[in-house]
């Protein structure tokens, strides 16, 4: 075998780094390709503003686990702005059993393939990821998790922004992205994502947001996140004078910075290296096992290493896709200034109780989005989960402002007996006091619902987390 074709294979067989995406961008994605024609050609997933995806790095409280068939399972991973769908089946057994051990709910970080699937009797497309790895984490862990996202998607937006400001479209703004420091993946990727979604200012303005709210919850300055109201293509008022210098910032979503990234305890061989440690090479590039794009139908792939504590590690791999780029010390103060958030990195979140954010000790169980920015002193106790009222009355009757969301939570922890509130209960109880629509209380309880704060027990039950 010639050495060219030695490195042929080695190029083909090195795995993409994971990027950090949140649920709210990710379930917007429709698109997705292969580099070529070869069986075990790798496949993106790209996002409305330009990530090109191949694997994702998700931390969230996982809500809910239920058997599709005998063989696969679908579980509900919940970030702050939504909520990941993950199929694990036989060819992802580690996976598979954490899965079905984990109890619901508990922070857990995933990594695994990004997928989108089209059903034949449907004209709509679904995104979920088949892991690779599955492990618990702490609430620390997924804190760090949040705000590194926000900074990355906040890095990643402005760059969109600044090409949507030129001329050029397809390959040619490709080559001139390139040409300006941009990694090869986002450069790739950002052209694509105009060509098939028509991004505008308005949606990238809307993530910008988005990301931003998402660190504020971490920081405690809000307790939820608001969703994703715009569509990508959708036109508005918004403005790009957050777009970035792309002449400036030559390096911009380049491969000098590493990522902090979760791994498991356990060592594993190149099949089930975890994200963020892939080879000792520079580029990073991985393979798919060609299996079919249904996740319930046919799970295919590599099965992870096995699954254990997870901590926030530092070591990580060189980022070719630009996902492993952190925001200058202009950006940054810029978003200090703009959002107050006081953050750098994700490995800088303050100790709990200087941003009133609680870690769970090990038998104080998980909390959720909202409720880890609570507003306790910083001693070891965890707040109740259903005290999310900062005036502590635990008076059923709400305030005259009184968010329906905040209240909904609330009430399902006051009538929970242990199995949970029908659902049906906690709209009336709630519509009745309040004196509100009922369709308010649906919309409160959805919200609550993708934003962690609560999961459904079974039987149209809820709980608060």
């Amino acid at each position: 075998m010639s050495d060219a074709d030695t490195d042929d294979d080695g190029e083909r067989n090195r795995r993409e780094v994971a990027y950090r995406l949140f649920a709210a961008e990710f379930d917007d994605a429709d698109f997705s390709y292969a580099e070529s024609d070869e069986e075990r050609a790798p496949n993106y997933v790209v996002t409305p503003t330009g990530a090109r995806v191949n694997r994702l790095f998700v931390v969230g409280v996982l809500t809910a686990v239920e058997a599709v068939n005998d063989d696969v399972v679908r579980a509900r991973v919940v970030d702050p702005t939504g909520a990941f769908v993950v199929y694990a089946g036989q060819y992802q057994p580690e996976a598979l059993a954490a899965l079905e051990a984990a109890e619901t709910p508990s922070f857990v970080a995933v990594t695994g393939k990004a997928r989108t699937f089209e059903p034949d009797d449907a004209d709509v497309v679904y995104t979920s990821v088949r892991p690779e790895t599955v492990s618990e984490v702490d609430a620390d862990t997924r804190d760090r998790w949040v705000v590194a996202t926000a900074e990355r998607t906040l890095s990643r937006v402005r760059t969109a922004a600044a090409a949507h400001d030129r001329v050029e479209r397809g390959d040619s703004l490709e080559s001139a992205l390139a040409a300006a420091g941009v990694a090869p993946g986002l450069a790739s990727g950002i052209p694509r994502a105009f060509d098939h979604y028509g991004t505008t200012p308005a949606y990238l303005g809307a993530v910008r947001d988005l990301a931003a709210d998402a660190a504020r919850v971490v920081a405690g300055d809000t307790d939820t996140v608001g969703g994703l109201a715009v569509a990508p293509s959708e036109a508005g008022d918004a403005t790009l004078d957050f777009a970035a210098d792309l002449g400036a910032d030559a390096s911009f979503g380049g491969a000098s910075e590493t990522d902090a990234e979760t791994q498991p305890d356990s060592s594993a061989g190149d099949a089930g290296a975890p994200a963020g440690t892939p080879d000792s090479t520079a580029s990073s590039v991985d393979t798919d096992d060609g299996e079919p794009a249904s996740e319930t139908a046919s799970p295919d792939g590599d099965a992870g290493p096995s699954t254990g504590p997870v901590t926030d590690g530092e070591s990580g791999a060189a980022d070719e896709d630009g996902e492993m780029y952190e925001l200058s010390a202009e950006e940054r103060e810029a978003v200090k200034d703009e959002y107050g958030v006081d953050f750098s990195t994700g490995d800088e979140i303050p100790e709990a109780g200087e941003h009133d954010i609680d870690a769970p000790g090990p038998d104080e169980g998980v909390e959720s989005e909202a409720a880890a920015a609570s507003t306790d002193d910083g001693g070891d106790a965890v707040a109740d989960p259903g005290d999310f009222d900062a005036d502590g009355t635990g008076d059923d009757s709400p305030p005259a402002d009184v968010d329906v969301e905040e209240y909904v939570v609330e009430l399902m922890d006051d009538l929970d007996d242990g199995d949970g509130v029908p659902r049906s209960e906690v709209v009336s109880t709630a519509a009745d006091s309040l004196g509100v629509d009922a369709d308010e209380v649906e919309a409160a309880v959805t919200s609550a619902l993708m934003s962690g704060r609560c999961y459904e027990s079974g039987d149209d039950r809820l709980k608060a987390i």
